[in-house]
């Protein structure tokens, strides 16, 4: 990826405040075309505020978000064709079918029928959702829910996936499901994927890493550049230094006076 690309998505000088507190203070960072990046920091950090704000759900007190190098309060609803959401909890109607519900969601972005059976069929290559289509959502369990609710957020064929936690409280292989899916979106379709997340095996995985803490991001890198920025190589003879090791050692360095 050449860093002389435009951003598939940027933040500039974002700040947002929930009251009297500030939230959110001067975010910036970048997505790369095609990249697929996790977005780290801990409880109370700011992430889904972050996501909320990229959403239009809440407007910045400052800064802009651009997409594709144009300002999205410019591009107006045009920006939401370009975008697509998966947030903590899942956007589906419980009791229709998944098929309804992904046509739904697709008519709400303008798509017809025609388009988005279109749309469904090819989905349905990547998603291993096809014997599930004439389910309930009800029906499903929450990985299935899960993967039904990221397919929604590409039925409209956006430009960049954004994902607040999407493995919360599923089991492994359920969360194994959703991250081959998004790595397969990556690999297949040049899918710009910001995904935020807890689990370091996770962030390992990602392209780039952005740590948001106390609503600043402190750093952006690769998941290696994390790992040389540690101070000693090997914590033990036996195990090399890790995701986890880093996240810690970053949240002590930022809390040390």
């Amino acid at each position: 990826m050449s860093c002389n690309l435009v951003p598939a998505l940027a933040c500039h000088n974002l700040h947002f405040s929930w009251g009297p507190k500030a939230t959110l203070e001067a975010v910036e960072f970048n997505l790369p075309p095609g990249s697929l990046v996790g977005l780290l920091g801990p409880n109370g950090a700011g992430k889904t505020t972050l996501i909320s704000l990229i959403a239009g759900l809440i407007q910045p007190a400052n800064g802009h978000v651009h997409l594709q190098g144009q300002d999205v309060r410019i591009l107006g609803p045009k920006a939401r064709s370009q975008l697509g959401f998966v947030f903590q909890s899942v956007s589906l109607d419980r009791f229709m079918r998944v098929r309804d519900n992904l046509h739904f969601a697709a008519g709400l972005q303008g798509l017809s029928r025609h388009a988005s059976e279109q749309r469904l069929e090819a989905l349905t290559t990547v998603f291993p959702i096809a014997d599930l289509l004439n389910r309930t959502v009800a029906g499903l369990s929450g990985g299935q829910q899960r993967l039904v609710d990221i397919a929604r957020a590409l039925m409209h064929n956006p430009a960049v996936l954004i994902l607040d936690e999407p493995t919360n409280a599923l089991d492994v292989p359920s969360s194994q499901a959703v991250w081959n899916t998004l790595k397969a979106l990556q690999f297949d379709s040049g899918l710009t994927i910001l995904v935020a997340t807890h689990r370091m095996d996770e962030a390992g995985s990602c392209d780039q890493v952005v740590f948001l803490n106390q609503g600043r991001v402190h750093w952006q890198g690769t998941p290696q550049e994390a790992l040389d920025q540690m101070p000693n190589p090997e914590l033990t003879s036996t195990r090399a230094v890790n995701l986890t090791d880093w996240f810690l050692w970053t949240l002590d360095q930022r809390q040390t006076p």
